[in-house]
């Protein structure tokens, strides 16, 4: 019986002609010619990070955007620096900014952060170069994943795929937002580990193993999204690298162990914080496809508008415009049945899933399939298909299946333009490679560029993107926010601060137009109002946001701090305590009750809501002051010392400070030492006319008498009107003294002001 013939697939290593010398072997004791690979490899591995360097170096520039806020610019753990890092990693990812039921846990960009900020301060250049070295990082990992995916035999090909990665636009939000270095660390570590399992696969070394084991944790604790690979490493290596099936096995089972120890950490984690409640209902404003009582949908139109959204990314991978740094409402038009994006998209999607599987058939190890397979797997994610996600689109949640269509772009090149297999690198410089490949690379290079210097701030990106998305409501209140909170306070100018606040109402009286039920845009328009201390209009438009969203904490502190400008403490304090309720980290509806319970004489809770406060602040030294002060005004006068004394310690000149203690010293009728740190606060504070008032009463009571009447003098001379409550104790001092005349003039005048005062 004749044998078959194997089939020749792709990876199939072509027989040497006859007459060609035969391949040079490696030296066995210095292993010359691996030597020289590996050089040719770290050449490419250098040349691939410093053109992701380049085309990204302009973001070093830009400033904190966006979401920076809470994982870095206010995150309480990262401001810690080193000693944030313990906390970091066992606590929900928001923890250190907001506390919410639902949280999740991804620590390791967290800690980067803490790191980066105990080594370099809070400037936001060294944030973005090391996004930038991480991207190089994320380039590097793909070429050599790619490289050793096709056995080393088509290096020219991983090449091409991994500088139009380098390039590619749809990667922008990732490397120029800092916040996005989860998704960084994520892909770097991902494709870290499928290398080294490649290595495994093929030496069979049990430490490449578990290096690869742990790689993939360190992945899934940067992001989630790397979860796709649980999918993807057994096709890769049960299907294209099936040289051994145990090995196969083993890895495998080793992705599929790290998910479940992930797993059952971030449990842990989340449970000990409450917060690994089921996820709450996506709000319509962040997903338009969750839609909203006022705004209903029907299951057509959700159906239809995913699968355009689908066809959105699509579209993005190769044509990347326009960029945007968010999708919100209306930026994507509800679809139904007649509409051509949804028919556009589906065909588009049938025929890739058509190409895929008719290749894989004829070829089990064919790249075309995995490229398109790799793409499905890890858009599939962020489809909304599954779940809807807290976005309608994002091109951070393309990160990963760029990669799949970088390889696709590289395989058409190759089989279109170059029209043989891209081994030799070599090959990329002919002609007709350079035709395609330069005006591709300066295309996607160029835009690339360009988009990130949109990402300087967040003014700069907000007014870019809503001229290419102009019915985005969000963009409307972003630009809003941008003038009124953030150049406004950048502003010296009081006119142009003026014109800055009335641009920024435009923006949100047009916001509204798009739709009226975003409950943050009355927001905004109170808290300009309450700038502009027109308090009624500030009143209507925080209440008219709390209609709409009742557990609103921006709303309720804000509203609450207008009746506290107001003088109507009782009133605001239950907005404060919603406040609170809602985002048990957001301080300044801690100070703002603070505030209202000093004023009501409840320095109890003033106390408590103080203390809130240092917990974010603990550097904050006026807060002790309040503390103590409180402690004071409830007679708890060790206490005010305490905190009275820490304050002193980093403020050895404040007169204040240095006054409160010799008043508690006063009040316990340590007279002397009162009397030193009086005159020690009037000796910083020549015109400090309380110190006067409180040094004249502890000469008084220590028997000094002269120097009483002396002090009492000084602080006349200062403040006439607020020195008249002291004069009885000069009468009382000449009586003291012996002087009666002088006594009794000061009594008559005394008794201008106090009827019911007499000499003893």
């Amino acid at each position: 019986m004749a044998k078959k013939q194997p089939q020749k697939s792709e990876h199939t290593i072509p027989k040497q002609p006859a007459n060609s010398a035969p391949a040079p072997k490696a030296n066995a004791t210095t292993g010359k010619n691996n030597t020289v690979a590996a050089v040719s490899i770290r050449n490419i591995c250098i040349a691939l990070g410093l053109i992701s360097i380049v085309i990204y170096f302009n973001t070093v520039w830009n400033g904190f955007v966006m979401d920076d806020v809470m994982v870095l610019k206010e995150n309480r753990y990262v401001l810690q620096g080193f000693g944030g890092v313990a906390e970091l990693l066992k606590t929900p990812h928001m923890r250190g900014y907001l506390i919410i039921p639902n949280d999740l846990y991804r620590p390791l960009s967290l800690v980067m952060f803490a790191i980066e900020y105990q080594l370099f301060g809070l400037s936001p250049a060294w944030f973005h170069f090391f996004n930038i070295v991480t991207f190089a990082g994320c380039t590097i990992m793909f070429f050599l994943f790619l490289h050793k995916f096709f056995n080393e035999q088509r290096l020219a090909l991983a090449v091409l795929a991994a500088l139009v990665f380098a390039v590619h636009p749809i990667h922008t939000e990732v490397v120029a937002n800092i916040k996005s270095r989860d998704e960084l660390m994520c892909f770097f570590f991902g494709f870290l580990s499928l290398s080294l399992f490649m290595d495994y696969m093929t030496s069979g070394k049990m430490l490449q193993l578990i290096l690869g084991t742990f790689m993939f944790y360190l992945s899934i604790i940067s992001k989630e999204t790397v979860i796709a690979f649980v999918g993807i490493v057994p096709i890769i290596f049960f299907i294209y690298k099936n040289d051994d099936t145990k090995r196969a096995t083993f890895i495998t089972g080793g992705v599929i162990l790290a998910t479940i120890i992930f797993w059952s950490v971030r449990t842990s984690v989340l449970n000990a914080y409450d917060a690994n409640q089921p996820a709450g209902s996506v709000e319509f404003i962040d997903n338009a496809l969750s839609g909203a009582p006022d705004f209903p949908l029907t299951a057509v139109q959700v159906f239809t508008t995913k699968v355009v959204v689908l066809g959105m990314y699509l579209k993005l991978m190769f044509l990347p415009y326009p960029l945007l740094s968010t999708y919100s409402y209306n930026s994507i038009p509800f679809a139904d049945f007649a509409s051509i994006r949804f028919w556009l998209s589906l065909i588009a999607y049938g025929a890739l899933l058509y190409f895929m599987v008719t290749r894989f058939l004829k070829d089990r190890k064919d790249p075309w399939a995995f490229g398109i397979m790799f793409y499905l797997a890890t858009i599939f994610l962020f489809s909304n298909l599954p779940f809807l996600m807290g976005a309608e689109l994002a091109e951070r949640f393309a990160f990963f299946a760029s990669a799949g269509t970088c390889l696709l772009i590289a395989l058409a090149i190759e089989h279109w333009v170059l029209k043989a297999k891209a081994v030799d690198i070599l090959q990329l410089k002919t002609s007709k490679v350079l035709t395609v490949l330069v005006p591709l690379c300066l295309l996607y290079g160029g835009w690339t560029f360009a988009r990130n210097a949109e990402w300087k701030d967040n003014l700069t990106l907000y007014k870019a993107d809503i001229k290419r998305s102009p019915d985005d409501v969000r963009l409307y209140h972003n630009v809003a926010s941008a003038l009124a909170e953030e150049l406004y306070e950048e502003e010296k100018d009081s006119l142009k601060k003026l014109e800055i606040d009335n641009e920024a109402l435009v923006y949100l009286r047009k916001g509204l137009e798009i739709y009226p039920g975003y409950s943050d845009l009355f927001v905004e328009m109170a808290r300009i109002y309450d700038r502009k201390k027109t308090y009624d209009s500030a009143i209507k438009y925080n209440t008219l946001a709390l209609k709409l969203t009742p557990n609103n904490f921006t709303a309720n502190n804000n509203l609450g701090s207008v009746l506290l400008t107001a003088g109507r403490y009782r009133e605001a304090i239950p907005y404060f305590q919603i406040a609170v309720l809602n985002n048990p980290n957001f301080k300044f509806a801690y100070l703002n009750a603070a505030r209202c319970y000093q004023q009501l004489k409840q320095f109890d809770s003033a106390i408590y809501n103080f203390r809130k406060v240092l917990e974010f602040e603990p550097q904050n030294y006026d807060l002790y002051t309040e503390i103590g002060t409180s402690h004071f005004m409830l007679a708890k006068y060790d206490s005010a010392e305490y905190y009275f004394k820490l304050v002193l310690q980093q403020k050895p000149d404040d007169a204040n400070v240095i006054n409160n203690i010799g008043a508690i010293l006063l009040n316990n009728q340590r007279y002397a030492e009162a009397v030193e740190y009086f005159k020690k606060a009037v000796a910083i504070n020549p015109g400090y006319v309380n110190g006067y008032s409180n040094l004249a009463r502890s000469y008084y009571f220590s028997g000094q008498y002269q120097a009483a009447i002396d002090a009492i003098n000084k602080e006349l001379q200062l403040d006439q009107q607020s020195a008249i409550k002291d004069i009885p104790y000069i009468a009382l001092s000449y009586q003291k003294m012996g002087n009666m005349p002088e006594a009794k003039k000061y009594e008559a005048i005394s008794k201008q002001y106090f009827s019911n005062f007499q000499l003893e």
